[in-house]
């Protein structure tokens, strides 16, 4: 239960090209976490998630190869892979064909944390979140973010790890 900081991640990863293999392709995921405290027990958590993925021409005429899995998806808990967006179902979120999934990825997520309990951690939440998935950079829309809200509970049990449990309205189609 974090309290006060932030976190920065920067994830990415070379598939291809002059390693071998049959896809080719870079992918760059980049998560930005801030906590403020606002009161004792009370603390605000702000989440902004940037994903691109590109596809490597490895000769001139050949087609490089992105396998769908290996694309952004959107939308639900996020299981088994993918990018949460609570309130809508699972890898709903991204553009029609490629199995929803796109090259680019922006979600903004915002939290608002109350402590229950310290040992063993216990805290509820409630959230707000916008995020899409697009198929390439001239499709981006950022005016055009699902929004979703709702509200959540989270334990961490040793040996388990966090268990959670949300329920989230999605607005939009």
């Amino acid at each position: 239960f974090p309290t006060q900081g932030s976190k920065f991640t920067w994830t990415s990863l070379l598939s291809g090209s002059f390693l071998g293999g049959d896809e080719d392709y870079h992918k760059h995921v980049f998560d930005f976490d801030w906590f403020s405290p606002l009161m004792r027990k009370f603390i605000m958590r702000q989440n902004m998630k940037f994903g691109v993925l590109k596809a490597i021409l490895v000769s001139l005429g050949e087609r490089s190869v992105v396998t769908p899995s290996a694309r952004f998806v959107m939308g639900g808990s996020g299981m088994p892979y993918g990018e949460m967006l609570r309130g809508y179902e699972e890898n709903s979120i991204g553009p029609e064909g490629y199995y929803n999934a796109g090259n680019l990825m922006l979600k903004y997520s915002l939290e608002f944390r109350l402590s229950l309990s310290d040992n063993p951690t216990i805290y509820a939440l409630t959230f707000a979140e916008v995020g899409n998935v697009w198929k390439d950079f001239s499709s981006v829309d950022p005016f055009n973010l699902k929004r979703s809200a709702g509200i959540g509970v989270r334990l961490f049990m040793p040996m388990l790890g966090m268990l959670g449990y949300d329920m989230g309205y999605g607005f939009d189609n």
